[in-house]
């Protein structure tokens, strides 16, 4: 395997990795180290995982990568053409999505800059008791409820409202159960419930504010510009993901001739890193339960309308995985690998809901310090043990190759 071609992917991956890891450092340097949290465990698709887990993949298909870049640079026909095209298609298209994934009007409370957020005020002034509910609470109170709230429960889908009116039911003919409303009541030992009706236009309130607030550029936060410019980055690392996972079904024969002593740990790598990817979908719907709790389900666009297909695909993309890995083994192997990979899409299907709900209290919105601290220590070892063959003979053993 050539020199040029790991370093190419060196630099490619340390760039991207750099990216993870900065836009989470800047969120806590803008915001300080207790608001940070907040929004960094809300929005942990994006804050936690790609600093952490998104690591731990970059670091899994480090080696295939290099194997694939070599392989089509020295071997492939037309090879470095063919490689240079297909760079240049999936950064073109990661480009287009990251823009209309940016695009979405409706806006989080970190776009906006930690002054403004002092700024802000619950609606009207003096609210907050029984005596005089809020129109809107101020919107860091807002995150920051959800987030004490959901560190007491798993999960936080009973605070879902029904914000359209449903045409085949007579309204009124049903007993509505109020709730905790986190856009409209300050929390406390006794808050003041509120019914569908108010907790939804609490919300529509919630969400036009920070929207308003935003359109002005001396309002927004240095982190949300950031992310905006650092969006194309993440959308390109899942799209290598994916390309990587097909050259494998399409070219493993070739990189089982040209590299017979890497290929054990390429599969096992490409395992760790499946592994390490299925929780982003998990915690982009950790995402978006809290996100409807806060903001309403009646809100539409953005991230938040790919979350289910995302979620199905990446699902298929590790099971084909994994079952491809083991294809390589022997029978008895292979067939445990199909029936655990049945068996825990079985368990995902009919418990999804409250894997999420898990998913939400350990490492969304109800994540804590430990939770996190947890989290970047399994990240930073699982790392070392993929990179570094010194750290993986300590925990794994002398590394197994497989002779020509």
């Amino acid at each position: 395997m050539s020199l040029g071609a790991r370093a190419f992917v060196f630099v490619v991956f340390f760039l991207l990795g750099l990216s993870f890891v900065a836009q989470t450092a800047l969120l806590f340097w803008e915001f300080g180290p207790e608001k940070a949290l907040v929004f960094a465990t809300f929005d942990s698709h994006l804050f936690l995982f790609f600093p952490t887990l998104g690591l731990v993949a970059l670091a899994a298909f480090y080696l295939p990568s290099c194997a694939f870049v070599d392989m089509y640079w020295r071997y492939v026909s037309f090879g470095p053409l063919r490689f240079l095209i297909g760079l240049i298609v999936l950064g073109g298209a990661a480009y287009y999505i990251a823009s209309g994934l940016s695009s979405n009007p409706h806006r989080s409370v970190w776009d906006l800059k930690p002054e403004t957020l002092a700024r802000d005020k619950s609606e009207p002034a003096g609210c907050g008791d029984a005596g005089r509910p809020c129109e809107r609470i101020a919107l860091i109170d807002g995150v920051s409820n959800l987030s004490q709230v959901s560190r007491r429960r798993i999960g936080v889908r009973e605070f879902y409202r029904s914000c359209e009116a449903e045409p085949l039911i007579e309204p009124g003919t049903t007993e509505e159960a109020k709730r905790f409303c986190f856009a409209s009541t300050p929390l406390s030992e006794a808050p003041r419930l509120s019914t569908d009706a108010e907790c939804c236009q609490a919300q529509r309130r919630y969400q036009s504010a920070i929207d308003r607030l935003y359109v002005d550029p001396r309002q927004q936060s240095i982190t949300g510009r950031i992310h905006k410019l650092l969006m194309p980055a993440k959308v390109f690392f899942l799209f290598i993901l994916l390309g990587i996972s097909a050259l494998l079904t399409l070219r493993h024969a070739g990189v089982k001739r040209h590299y017979p002593d890497r290929i054990s740990h390429i599969e096992i790598s490409v395992l760790v890193g499946a592994v390490a990817m299925i929780f982003f979908p998990l915690m982009s719907q950790a995402y978006v339960q809290s996100a409807d709790a806060l903001f309403g389900v009646q809100q539409r666009g953005g991230f938040r309308s790919i979350v289910t297909l995302m979620s199905f695909l990446f699902g298929a993309w590790a099971v084909l995985l994994l079952l491809f890995s083991f294809r390589q083994h022997d029978q008895d192997l292979e067939l445990a690998a199909k029936l655990t990979g049945v068996a825990a899409s079985t368990i995902a299907v009919f418990k999804y809901d409250l894997l999420v709900s898990i998913v939400v209290r350990v490492l969304g919105s109800g994540a804590d310090e430990k939770s996190v601290a947890m989290l970047i220590g399994l990240a930073v070892l699982a790392v070392l043990v993929l990179l570094s063959p010194f750290v993986r003979r300590i925990f794994v053993g002398t590394d197994r190759t497989v002779p020509e």
